[in-house]
């Protein structure tokens, strides 16, 4: 199934996945982290030599291009990894990508992870790092973006933490549905590199915090509506999130908002961690970079997919 329906990059890979019988836990999660920070190292994470400098801070990693444009945004970006893997250090080859294709600054926040810590704790240290970096950098534009987890606390803290402050937000993949499973997941939910197991294990850790704050993107209030910024989505066909990314796009077609969707049909979920090594993953980023990220260029972007 995944050799039919993927793009052929990534049906070699996950061939070679299932041929390694790569499990999908062993059950210790250091080991666990560590071998998918090594998977993605391996067959994804090769840093490009492209003159950017990566600037490490206390509790991000910033990114500069080796050429910035004078009126570039500062972005934002929260990584995914169900909130309990992975970290900046693997998203290196990702943002470096992403910040020579933006000729922008992307600066990546870091958070605590669970079980170790209760989300309640990660969002709020999350959101006061955030804070306190957008008040430094003033009057600059801001962009936030993330993707899977972190397109959904990208969401939250767009809403709930700093509402007003950024005037685009890019969804990647993103978690939007913590109480439902469509049909994507019966379709992708073994084999696409994130198993439908693995997603629910992430949601019951997720659940519980935004449920506590009433807080569903697909039962936001008019005045949150009011308040979520230009929004670009992005989808990937063989992904078990890809069903309700496309419902929220949908479910918004009729709000006072702009939304852009883009579906990527064959590549999985995490092709981004892919860019250093593969080309199908660095030509979507560079679209994502050239569309997504710049919601107000209709012209060059094309019409708005509500599909």
């Amino acid at each position: 199934m995944a050799e039919r329906l993927l793009n052929a990059e990534f049906a070699r890979l996950a061939a070679a996945r299932k041929l390694m019988a790569v499990p999908a836990s062993t059950g210790s999660l250091t080991v666990d982290r560590a071998n998918a920070e090594r998977w993605i190292s391996r067959f994804g994470g090769a840093e490009p030599d492209d003159g950017a400098s990566v600037e490490a801070g206390a509790h991000s990693v910033l990114v500069r291009p080796a050429q910035e444009a004078e009126a570039a945004p500062h972005v934002f970006y929260i990584h995914g990894g169900g909130m309990v893997y992975y970290s900046t250090d693997t998203f290196r080859p990702f943002l470096r990508t992403l910040a020579t294709a933006l000729h922008a600054p992307v600066e990546a926040f870091d958070y605590l992870k669970a079980p170790e810590y209760d989300v309640e704790e990660s969002v709020a240290q999350l959101g006061k790092h955030l804070a306190a970096r957008c008040e430094e950098l003033g009057d600059r534009e801001l962009v936030l973006a993330g993707d899977s987890v972190g397109g959904l606390l990208s969401l939250y803290l767009s809403l709930r933490v700093l509402p007003g402050v950024f005037s685009r937000l890019v969804l990647i993949y993103p978690v939007l549905d913590l109480h439902t499973e469509r049909e994507s997941y019966r379709t992708f939910g073994e084999g696409y590199f994130l198993d439908r197991a693995a997603m629910r294990g992430f949601t019951s850790i997720l659940r519980p915090f935004f449920t506590g704050r009433a807080f569903d993107p697909f039962v936001l209030p008019e005045i949150e509506l009011a308040r979520l910024p230009d929004c670009a989505l992005v989808t990937a066909g063989c992904d078990v999130l890809r069903d309700e990314g496309i419902a929220w796009v949908r479910q918004l077609a009729e709000a006072p908002i702009t939304v852009r969707h883009r579906q990527f049909p064959d590549l999985p979920h995490d092709f981004c961690l892919y860019a250093g090594k593969l080309a199908s993953a660095r030509r979507a980023v560079a679209e994502i970079a050239g569309t997504a990220f710049r919601l107000g260029v209709t012209a060059e972007a094309g019409p708005v997919n509500r599909s």
